[in-house]
């Protein structure tokens, strides 16, 4: 089979059937087998806009797309839309087309130093080195961009593309979202259980965990604990419940702010906690200092990055929080 045919393969055993960008030379062999592979390209108007779009599809349908364009000038159009989807924790693939293989250095046509413009954009970033491993290393791109929650890069020399080559095509690997460490869950739930004046701050880790959402409500409901959401995530609780305190950070709800400054244990739920999320407000500075923070996130490096905590969890919202509310003493809320 062909580069390309490998590349679209790989899509379709990931369910990618969604493409965002405008069409260049460095792309033409992949894009010119969409349609028949079932794959919906749209052609913008601008590449920033079609990273915009990109982001928007996958988190309004928790598909993952693809972006991608022209190597050079239409891959640094990118830049704004993948560094929003990084912040937004969307797991996107972006492919980048290179200067052909064989010119990199010599100032190859429309020639970006590609890799170094994303590498603080992405969750990770990888470049083909051999024809034949195009469908390696697309498929562990887009598990690393799902494993990760956020945009992954392929970057792929232009003169790769319409090589031959002997190869299988990878089956996807799946990876199981840790519910949480036994002890630290348990830690969790037993300060949750003493607490007089337990507070939930809910992220974006809740959207996008399956079924985060109801786990935050009913361990809410049964600790009778306000729910407080970070900046830019008023999706992850209900806005009609009645525990629903609000966003807190840059124009956020003073009643949430009130609140979660009485707090005596905070359970950060899906949430890097982020500066701008928990900005000072109305002449308030509502972090509550003494009390115990409790943080769960599915990324370890962001776990006391930004605040002191207490208990660090290491996990998928839902599947902590379930686990919490399981264990919860009799006399909790």
């Amino acid at each position: 089979m062909t580069t390309e045919e490998a590349f679209v393969k790989v899509l379709q055993r990931h369910g990618i059937d969604n493409a965002f960008g405008i069409i260049g030379s460095a792309m033409m062999p992949i894009s010119d087998l969409f349609p028949q592979a079932g794959i919906m390209f749209w052609d913008c108007a601008h590449e920033g806009s079609a990273g915009m779009m990109a982001d928007g599809y996958t988190r309004a349908t928790g598909k993952m797309s693809m972006m991608i364009a022209q190597n050079g000038p239409g891959i640094t159009n990118f830049v704004t839309a993948v560094k929003t989807a990084y912040w937004n924790h969307t797991p996107l693939l972006l492919v980048t087309p290179q200067a052909a293989n064989k010119t990199i250095g010599q100032g190859g046509f429309q020639e970006v130093e590609q890799m170094k413009l994303f590498e603080d954009m992405v969750a990770y970033q990888e470049e083909v080195r051999d024809p034949t491993r195009v469908a390696e290393v697309l498929t562990r791109v887009i598990a690393k961009a799902r494993r990760l929650s956020g945009p992954a890069q392929l970057n792929i020399p232009r003169d790769f593309w319409t090589q031959v080559v002997d190869i299988e095509i990878p089956d996807p690997v799946a990876f199981e979202h840790s519910p949480g460490g036994e002890s630290s869950v348990s830690a969790a739930a037993k300060l949750l259980s003493e607490a007089a004046n337990p507070v939930i701050l809910n992220g974006a880790g809740v959207v996008l965990s399956a079924g985060g959402i109801e786990a935050s409500r009913k361990l809410a409901e049964r600790l009778d604990a306000p729910v407080c959401v970070g900046y830019q995530h008023n999706d992850a609780f209900p806005g009609s419940h009645p525990l629903f305190a609000g966003p807190l950070g840059y124009n956020g709800s003073k009643a949430g702010m009130e609140l979660i400054k009485d707090a005596d244990v905070v359970l950060c739920l899906g949430t890097r906690l982020n500066p701008f999320s928990t900005l000072p407000g109305y002449g308030m500075e509502y972090w509550p200092q003494d009390a115990k923070i409790i943080q769960v996130d599915i990324n370890a490096d962001r776990i006391g990055l930004t605040k002191k905590v207490t208990i660090g969890i290491v996990g998928d919202a839902a599947k902590v929080a379930r686990g919490i509310l399981n264990q919860l003493s009799d006399d909790a809320g």
